[in-house]
């Protein structure tokens, strides 16, 4: 008996098959994770945005808290000051383009006034 070694064509259509659907699983991956690190950067910029524009606000002392807007680069800001004693709380919103919409961030601090 003369026996040769090698593979099936059966062998090689299941290999195959298996080495695709591996592929397209692993391109399926590589989109979400594109469009989850997408994401984080935007959030990351918000937050940066968002504490550069509180500590500006902290720093000025209490007698200059107030509303207002501004922008940064694509990141437009909103903010509310409420007071309740000696407590002021400032309500930041950071609205950005997050492909076809918008998405807004809501950031809140409390600053105690003597």
């Amino acid at each position: 008996m003369n026996r040769t070694r090698g593979f099936t064509l059966a062998e090689l259509v299941v290999a195959t098959l298996v080495l695709t659907v591996g592929v397209l699983a692993l391109a399926g991956t590589a989109a979400a994770v594109s469009r989850l690190v997408e994401w984080g950067q935007r959030m990351g910029g918000s937050a940066i945005v968002a504490a550069t524009r509180l500590e500006q606000l902290r720093s000025g002392g209490c007698a200059s808290l107030g509303g207002g807007r501004d922008s940064s680069g694509r990141y437009r800001l909103q903010w509310t000051v409420a007071t309740a004693g000696s407590l002021r709380t400032v309500a930041l919103t950071v609205s950005y383009p997050n492909g076809r919409s918008d998405r807004s961030d809501r950031f809140e601090a409390v600053a105690w006034c003597p």
